[in-house]
């Protein structure tokens, strides 16, 4: 029988259950990845208020 384990997030390779990472180089990838990820988010929740904001800025002096 396979012994209870869980894969490492990043490279795949088992860990020990309960772990998510199989060594610190993977940790600190997935979290330079993840800071991306939340970079990237804010930039795109940036734009679409930034395109909310010039689209109401267009109705309200087209109704002036």
């Amino acid at each position: 029988m396979i012994p209870q384990h869980a894969h490492c997030q990043v490279c795949g390779k088992a860990v020990k259950y309960g772990e998510a990472f199989c060594s610190e180089k993977c940790k600190k990838e997935y979290e330079e990845w993840m800071r991306k990820r939340r970079r990237m988010q804010l930039f795109l929740y940036a734009m679409i208020a930034l395109i909310i904001i010039v689209y109401m800025l267009m109705i309200f002096s087209r109704s002036s």
